[in-house]
């Protein structure tokens, strides 16, 4: 038994799947194949049903790739610990975030690497869903959200850490009448051209309207052309307050004012990371986080 073959074993019960988790390994699916063959008959227990529809942990194989776990876990406990009686610090951090605080990510991760030139880092950029799907699939060690107590409750395995709170709020050109609003009521949506990022919690936010349906000119994952409709008074925007303060692209300009929702739609949102309990997280990770808090909280 190898320690390759505890994480072959812990990726295809992620997975379900002995070929995307080949993928997911970067390894041959044959060579894949063979190996948890070798496994099982050093082990003498199956540890998954093979068939069309995948690759299904057996009863034993699911308490065996649990103990997996655990050993990898402990396993980067011990590698954490052998770095730190050195001065280098190895790894990888995979990232995924909406679009807001990827600035101050990127400059995080360059910071790090400045002084430990061995770390790798990716960084992802997409919605809510496509973040949590990549985290709870183990593509990404840590996403940047923003969430509620309802992805807390309903996620058991993901570990949520708040950095910051805020609520939504109606972008405005400052040309714009609306700009003059001391609250956004939704009687003075109606006939306001609108654009709107493509996130679930700014749809769900809209339907909480009666007046619907609203003029949505169109919904888009580029900040850009958010903040080009804004700047040229074609459409409002509605989305997080701490987006326009985290993002590099919407807070440097200043055609555009902010403006609060009326109750009883002026509701709150949590921003912050979160991660797979299962999977931990590793000394670099634990660094990285530790940086993106000085720099967004303290």
């Amino acid at each position: 038994m190898t320690i390759e073959q505890l994480k072959y074993i812990v990726e295809i019960g992620k997975t379900g799947s002995l070929k995307a988790a080949a993928d997911q390994l970067h390894i041959t699916l044959p060579a894949l194949s063979q190996s948890i063959k070798q496994l099982e008959k050093e082990l003498n227990i199956p540890i998954f049903h093979r068939s069309r529809r995948g690759s299904i942990p057996t009863k034993e194989g699911r308490r065996l790739i649990e103990k997996a776990q655990v050993v990898l876990l402990k396993l980067q406990d011990f590698m954490d610990e052998v770095e730190t009686y050195t001065e280098t610090m190895n790894g990888e951090i995979k990232v995924a975030t909406y679009p807001g605080p990827m600035e101050i990510l990127v400059r995080v991760i360059t910071e790090l690497k400045r002084e430990y030139p061995n770390v790798k880092a990716s960084v992802y950029e997409n919605s809510t869903e496509f973040i949590i799907d990549r985290v709870l699939e183990g593509e990404v060690d840590v996403g940047f959200i923003t969430y509620t107590e309802k992805e807390e409750k309903r996620y058991r395995n993901l570990v949520f850490k708040k950095l910051v709170d805020g609520h939504m709020v109606a972008a405005v050109n400052k040309h714009s009448p609306l700009a003059k609003e001391t609250l956004i009521t939704q009687d003075m949506l109606i006939g306001q051209p609108i654009v709107l990022y493509n996130d679930k919690y700014i749809q769900e936010f809209m339907k909480g309207f009666s007046s619907l349906p609203f003029d949505i000119l169109f919904t888009t994952n580029n900040v850009d052309t958010i903040r080009l409709a804004l700047e040229t008074n074609t459409a409002i925007n509605i989305g997080f307050d701490y987006a326009f303060r985290t993002d590099a692209g919407l807070s440097r300009s200043d055609e555009y004012v902010l403006v609060n929702f009326a109750p009883p739609y002026y509701k709150t949102y949590s921003f912050g990371y979160f991660y797979n309990a299962n999977n931990g997280l590793s000394r670099v990770i634990r660094e990285f986080l530790k940086r993106v808090r000085s720099v967004i909280v303290d």
